[in-house]
């Protein structure tokens, strides 16, 4: 059974289950932000070729969450939680939570990523899917 990654322009496997973000750094005003993209930096609007492709780790502080209850997609069952994250090198992003309740979460708890198989389909019956656990160090 193959298992590839469900995102690998988002995140790459620094290997088992531990995750970095793809993100880069703004040369011109040191900004940091995820997803990597090429239309420039969001903050000072500096062009494409002064920003830099950079590795982000994959843990930080919860600052926000919420259950869904009801989902029409498929690919994931409600249950399940959505935190907002602020990590470690910066940027704040929202992201599926490994956990599907959020008894006992609370802000400011540390979080960790890590990559969850997930089913799929066709070729590839399996994909490793970025999600975040409460209780990183």
């Amino acid at each position: 059974m193959s298992e590839a990654l469900a995102h690998p322009d988002l995140y790459v496997s620094s290997g088992g289950d531990a995750v970095r973000l793809v993100g880069m750094r703004c040369g011109r005003c040191g900004h940091v932000a995820f997803p990597r993209q090429h239309f420039g930096c969001e903050k000072c609007g500096a062009d494409d070729d002064e920003l830099e492709g950079r590795e982000l780790t994959a843990s930080g502080r919860l600052t926000s969450f919420a259950t869904v209850h009801m989902h029409q997609a498929k690919t994931i069952a409600a249950p399940f939680v959505i935190g907002e994250i602020e990590l470690d090198d910066g940027p704040t992003i929202r992201i599926t939570m490994v956990e599907s309740s959020d008894e006992g979460m609370r802000i400011g708890a540390r979080v960790r990523g890590a990559l969850v198989a997930v089913p799929s389909s066709g070729d590839t019956p399996v994909r490793r899917e970025l999600r975040f656990a409460v209780g990183a160090p």
